[in-house]
């Protein structure tokens, strides 16, 4: 399948008596990139831009509408426990994982689990922490088109908004969206955004990480960048100037550059 220049293909993997749904492009190491609580957007400039010199495995999380969830997925650890028996079913790794948001966690949840099968780990604006001093935005009370719009810096020029969510009115409810908006819900509500265990297992994560933070992040504030670097031993934190939450979208080619420099480091 083609979209403007980029190609990939599209894969269904069986795991767990799932299929996963996923698109694939590249050569090189493997890299699995895990999206947020946006849900799954399809392919992606940053896809397309990590996958100059490497091979990019983007799936849709089960329950995110692409890929349906079995009953025994109602937590961020288990969607982590999911795509490590990924990795294991398909053979692929060890692998370099980026996560982004909710993605992000799972990606730290996983390298707690199971850090052999990871190379390198790159959180963006990962949830999973609870600040000390700041909130993470509720957006399960906030329509979503505000959540949207707040996710970016400027979105009036971002490309990326414009092509994903500029081509008219956003449905509050309904359609592909709402299903990420469901799951995101069921595993996050309670506590909110974030896993008061999490902290306590992070010390065991030893793989190289880099922590990516939009410096106007109005979703999961830098705080939780910061919490982040002095939990993973080694941690290192980096933040894109006039970007907000979706640093994948808002600053696709800028973020790509940075990851691309970590993985190659």
């Amino acid at each position: 399948m083609t979209t403007g220049a980029a190609r990939y293909t599209e894969e269904r993997h069986t795991v767990a008596e799932t299929e996963l749904y996923l698109l694939k492009a590249g050569g090189g190491s493997p890299l699995l990139v895990l999206h947020g609580e946006e849900g799954f957007e399809g392919w992606l400039s940053f896809h397309e831009a990590l996958s100059e010199d490497a091979t990019v495995y983007a799936p849709s999380h089960p329950g995110y509408g692409h890929t349906d969830a079995p009953d025994w997925i109602s937590t961020v650890p288990h969607q982590a426990v999911f795509y490590n028996w990924f990795l294991q079913e398909a053979g692929i790794g060890p692998v370099n994982l980026v996560g982004t948001g909710v993605g992000g966690w799972i990606a730290a949840q996983m390298a707690v689990m199971c850090p052999d099968r990871i190379r390198r780990l790159v959180l963006v604006g990962a949830a999973g922490l609870r600040p000390e001093h700041e909130e993470i935005f509720d957006i399960f009370i906030t329509p979503w088109t505000q959540v949207i719009e707040r996710s970016f810096h400027d979105p009036q020029k971002c490309p990326e908004y414009q092509r994903i969510y500029g081509s008219g009115p956003i449905p509050e409810f309904g359609g592909i969206r709402e299903a990420a908006k469901t799951m995101t819900i069921r595993m996050c509500y309670r506590p909110y955004m974030y896993d008061p265990a999490l902290p306590g297992m992070l010390a065991k994560v030893r793989v190289p990480t880099l922590l990516v933070w939009g410096a106007e992040d109005r979703i999961v504030p830098v705080e939780c960048g910061q919490l982040y670097g002095r939990a993973i031993p080694g941690a290192l934190l980096r933040t894109i100037d006039q970007c907000g939450h979706w640093a994948h979208l808002e600053k696709p080619a800028e973020l790509a550059g940075v990851v691309r420099k970590f993985l190659s480091s």
